[in-house]
């Protein structure tokens, strides 16, 4: 009989693509993936990997196999779950991943609260870009995950994923006084005023990483706006870049939730044309009706999101920034 153990360690290794790096997930040595690996494949009488450059992958027998190996590891997914309903207080661990903004601004509270109400739940965090979220997720190193997505071409896509909504947060522009047009301020501060894009293309621009999804789709957004912009620096860290617009070396594209309880001493306005970001919650489907899992989604969501009908949470709108932050603050 194959050993479930052992298909699951098959299943890492077509996943990462090393025996290495399967060992460090399922916490074990190299060589005993080898050696398990070994025995499994004498077990199913073919080979179950090949060499593939300096990574290995998985056989036609070995993916059939992996089908399966998902298959299993979902009904003992199941099976947790059903174990963790008998209890009578939700416990264990729930792991989280969220992309910094909202790790910043949305998860510290659930974590509070959730800890208040269930002593024995202990919550985990890491701080992911959406992408990095999503190959967690597929990899089972996290339960949970905050994601977010800007226009079709950031949509998110992942098989076996299920994707519920939570926000929808709307993107600011911060100007140092000094940098905008004349005019343009007078605009800004106007009841529901706002900063066109195009009287802002010879300024200078702090963007977040190259690599992050909200620079990808600033970009393009400046780009339908009809201008390349001036990148002076580019930062993952929303203090920092909000520091450099108040140090007047450029301005930058801020969302709603980096402006939650946060002075901003630069003109803040709504960008014009308008750009949003949809913030979701993404897990398995299988892991839904984990009591541990329905508990801070409900926390997330409100009450029926972790009843496994399928419910999708209408979006909500993320509060504008406070109004110690202003729409118009000068320094």
């Amino acid at each position: 009989m194959l050993g479930v153990w052992r298909l699951q360690l098959l299943r890492e290794v077509g996943r990462r693509g090393t025996i290495r790096a399967a060992a460090a997930a399922m916490s074990v040595t190299p060589s005993a993936v080898s050696q398990q690996l070994r025995i499994l494949e004498a077990e199913a009488g073919v080979a179950l990997l090949e060499p593939h450059g300096r990574l290995v992958r998985l056989t036609d027998a070995g993916e059939m196999l992996v089908r399966h190996a998902d298959a299993i590891t979902a009904a003992i997914v199941a099976a947790e779950s059903d174990l963790a309903a008998t209890r009578d207080e939700v416990a264990g661990t729930l792991r989280i991943a969220a992309f910094p903004t909202a790790a910043r601004a949305i998860v510290p509270g659930v974590i509070a609260e959730l800890g208040r109400a269930n002593p024995r739940l202990r919550l985990t965090l890491r701080d992911l870009e959406t992408e990095e979220s999503l190959a967690a997720l597929r990899l089972d190193e996290v339960d949970l995950a905050l994601v977010d997505e800007y226009d079709e071409s950031a949509r998110v896509r992942e098989p076996g994923v299920e994707l519920l909504d939570l926000m929808d947060d709307p993107l600011f522009v911060a100007v140092p006084p000094d940098l905008v047009p004349s005019g343009l301020a007078a605009r800004a501060a106007a009841p529901g005023g706002t900063l066109p894009l195009e009287g802002l293309a010879a300024v200078p621009w702090i963007m977040d990483t190259e690599t992050s999804t909200i620079y990808r789709a600033v970009l393009r957004h400046f780009r339908r706006s009809g201008f390349e912009p001036i990148v002076r620096s580019n930062c993952r860290d929303y203090g920092v870049i909000v520091a450099l617009v108040e140090a007047g070396l450029g301005a930058a594209v801020l969302p709603g939730l980096a402006l939650r309880e946060r002075d901003v001493r630069a003109i803040v306005a709504p960008l014009d044309p308008p750009l949003h970001r949809r913030v979701m919650v993404a897990l398995k489907p299988e892991r839904r009706a984990h009591p541990a899992v329905a508990t801070t989604l409900a926390a997330l969501l409100g009450p029926g999101a972790g009843d496994g009908d399928g419910h999708v949470v209408a979006p909500a709108s993320a509060p504008a920034p406070s109004p110690r932050a202003g729409i118009v603050q000068q320094r």
